[in-house]
């Protein structure tokens, strides 16, 4: 083995850097990445052109010998061959797409009996490395975006009869814009081979992202399926990890255990519960209980949009009131709490208001603010005051100290009848609001009523 190889045993199958593709006509500059299907490189072109190019290197099934693939033996020809005719069809097809959120194919070729895909390059992140790194750029306006983005690209491979197979957080790329690119066809086919279970291990398998129809050679895969692995997406966009392996949940739901995915729409994340409830049914485990399509998915968001909007005008919208009430209410508002400060009765020092020091020698008397009555007239005796509203004669101010634990005495006085009636008397204060309202005789008033 050539002693620039790499060490690590996963690695040890790529191309180098600076071998030369179709003629001189590509350069290896570096090694990207390796899945099931093939490992990707980026290369440049005989301009000094950036691109990206993935080789068709099914690992279980080949091996490199110098730069030629072959298969591992004769027993599993048949496979690869299988996959690389399967490879060269799609990447043929991917080649003929043409929509503004998916890669765009340049070139299919074939060499070192293998196949390759030229692809343009992408500059930015995929969505793996921005949940991971700096998941606070995923706003829940970005990720509105991003699923609508996303829907237009599937439903319009879906409508080409294609499904991608292989939709995961990092196969989707965002640049500084913010515009979302699908990427890596290389799992994408027209039909579920059933020739070998070898062959469908390969095919991109991800635990938490494939429904479990993508693990079985004889289960019917459709549209739902791709949406499946999108709903698992952005369940792992949201809550910061993928949702449970999907043969993990069968297997449960076979035993008459409970499923271990917990939806989105009962947890407490900041999203629209509609939004979530959404990704909830794309993740369902029968694929009849899923969106039929990615048109259906997105008519439900562009509708459940408007019904928001409507709703949120509607919860906007402020009562009337009278200009001129309104402008009295603010005034009150004002006046009553331009000397309120922050904390509970009595806890001014706790939390931050003013602190009072008080003399060591003697305890400062309490102050004691000036009543006035409700024309603003000052009160200084409000036993006095009293009377005189009930048609007294006023008396001398007189200085009295009440005493707080004393009980409340008992009046008596007789009704007309002869009969006796007790009544509580009420503290200075109580009786000096209970005269700021109209006077009550022989009827209750309401409150707030003259």
């Amino acid at each position: 083995m050539d002693s620039t190889a790499r060490n690590d045993e996963n690695q040890m199958d790529e191309l180098e850097a600076g071998v030369s593709l179709l003629r001189g006509q590509y350069r290896i500059k570096d090694y990207m990445v390796r899945g099931g299907f093939g490992i990707t490189y980026k290369a440049v072109d005989s301009l000094d052109r950036e691109f990206v190019i993935k080789e068709c290197f099914p690992g279980a099934l080949c091996r490199r010998s110098g730069r030629s693939v072959q298969p591992l033996s004769p027993d599993v020809a048949p496979q690869f061959n299988g996959v690389l005719r399967h490879f060269l069809k799609e990447a043929r097809r991917v080649a003929q797409l043409d929509h503004r959120n998916i890669v765009r194919v340049h070139q299919v070729f074939e060499e070192n009996d293998t196949a390759y895909m030229v692809m343009e390059v992408v500059h930015g992140d995929d969505l793996l490395t921005i949940v991971q790194d700096d998941p606070e750029r995923l706003s829940r306006a970005l990720l509105h975006k991003l699923l609508k983005d996303a829907l237009a690209a599937i439903s319009y491979i879906h409508g080409l009869n294609i499904l991608h197979r292989d939709i995961s957080p990092d196969n989707l790329l965002l640049d500084a814009r913010n515009h979302l690119t699908l990427i890596d066809f290389g799992a994408a086919r027209e039909q579920v081979s059933r020739d070998n279970r070898a062959i469908s291990a390969l095919l991109s398998v991800k635990d938490g992202y494939s429904p479990h129809e993508f693990y079985l050679t004889d289960s019917p895969q459709t549209p739902a399926s791709d949406l499946y692995s999108l709903g698992a997406t952005f369940y792992h966009l949201i809550t910061g990890e993928a949702p449970p392996d999907s043969q993990e949940r069968v297997a449960r739901l076979a035993s008459e255990g409970e499923d271990p995915f917990v939806p989105l729409s009962g947890g407490n994340w900041d999203f629209d519960k509609d939004f979530l409830a959404s990704i909830d049914r794309a993740l369902a485990v029968r694929p009849q209980d899923r969106f039929e399509s990615a048109e259906a998915w997105s008519r439900q968001l562009d509708a459940r949009l408007r019904g928001g909007h409507r709703g949120a005008a509607a919860a906007e919208a402020p009562p009337q009131v009278e200009a001129g009430l309104q402008s009295t209410i603010s005034r009150l508002v004002e006046d009553t709490n331009k000397d309120v400060t922050q904390g509970l009765p009595g806890q001014a020092d706790r939390y931050g208001g003013p602190r009072r020091r008080k003399p060591k020698a003697e305890p400062e008397e309490p102050e004691v603010k000036q009543l006035v009555d409700i024309f603003g007239n000052p009160v200084k005796n409000v036993d006095a005051w009293l009377r005189e509203q009930d048609g007294g004669a006023p008396t001398q101010p007189k200085r009295v100290r009440g005493n707080p634990k004393t009980p409340p005495q008992r009046r008596v006085s007789r009704k007309a009848d002869g009969t006796e009636e007790r009544r509580v008397s009420r503290s200075s204060i109580g009786r000096f609001f209970s005269a700021c309202l109209p006077a009550r005789k022989e009827q209750i008033v309401p409150p707030l009523q003259n």
